[in-house]
């Protein structure tokens, strides 16, 4: 039995950096400032964690991150007109809005309020339709795209003729990220079987599958039995553990995995750091166009 180091290791670091030179060479060619505005309602851990890591990587490439913090109790009108405000900003080259809403929000309503030509995450219609149509542009959405460009950097893990399991059939990842895979191209080309949680015998499907993405938001779903031996798995799940060893982030996927695959993306530092990346530049190909050839 090979032990849990087997699986070579898909750390998004390498491939957030060559991104990021890319980004610094477009701004600093077009002279301009890109500008990423956050819609954020309420005072939520997660999300504050996760801005301040965009906000980071913003610093790093030379791209102005803002925050439009809303009070948890701001109503529909008023988390409307931020969004709208936002979007019709001639400075502001980006517009995120930040998820969960508050339960008494129509999340649908306050996506509308977001221009698509803004829209650098790929959750308003027009966006998602565009990928959905397998065309590529700078507004898919960022998780998805950062699972694909992770696979296509490296040979082995390249998902042309590939049969390849999503798990997880959300908007932002798991079917966009489908009709990525299975579009025509060299990062595409795969066949794709989509699945979810209540999928009947999931194991089965995820047995005969050369790669694995488990995207499903459940906390080590994704056991070592459920995996062939030599597969690839994509671990874009993250949870914030708290026991009696401390505080960590953990995925999808359960770490005896690594015993059978033979290449996994780490939680953290996998699939996050592209992400991060991505959004990055589909802020500065807004802001600066022509000076960055879309990806996905």
């Amino acid at each position: 039995m090979a032990d849990q180091t087997a699986a070579t290791l898909l750390k998004g670091a390498p491939l957030a950096s060559k991104i990021c030179t890319e980004i610094q060479r477009a701004i600093d060619s077009s002279a301009v400032t890109p500008c990423l505005v956050n819609v954020v309602v309420g005072d939520n851990q997660a999300s504050n964690a996760y801005l301040g890591a965009i906000d980071k990587i913003a610093h790093k490439v030379g791209v102005r991150s803002e925050r439009r913090q809303l009070p948890a109790v701001a109503d529909q009108a008023r988390i409307h007109a931020a969004v709208s405000e936002a979007s019709g900003d001639q400075s502001v080259h980006g517009v995120m809005i930040q998820f969960p809403l508050p339960k008494n929000i129509d999340q649908h309503r306050v996506v509308a309020c977001l221009s698509p030509a803004k829209d650098v995450d790929g959750i308003t219609d027009e966006n998602l339709g565009t990928v959905l149509a397998g065309k590529k542009c700078h507004s898919a959405p960022a998780t998805a795209a950062a699972v694909v460009e992770l696979l296509a950097a490296h040979e082995q893990t390249a998902p042309a003729g590939k049969d390849i399991v999503i798990i997880g059939r959300s908007l932002v990842v798991g079917k966009p990220l489908a009709a990525m895979l299975s579009a025509s191209g060299t990062d595409g080309d795969a066949t794709v079987t989509l699945c979810h949680t209540k999928t009947k015998d999931l194991s089965e499907k995820t047995r005969v599958a050369d790669i694995v993405i488990v995207a499903a938001g459940s906390h080590h779903l994704l056991k070592k039995d459920m995996v062939k031996q030599g597969a690839i798995v994509i671990d874009v799940g993250i949870h914030a553990i708290q026991d009696s060893s401390g505080r960590r982030l953990e995925g999808d996927v359960n770490p005896a995995v690594g015993e059978v695959a033979s290449a996994l993306s780490p939680v953290p530092g996998g699939v996050g750091p592209v992400t991060n990346a991505i959004l990055m530049r589909h802020v500065t190909a807004v802001a600066c166009p022509g000076y960055l050839s879309p990806a996905w």
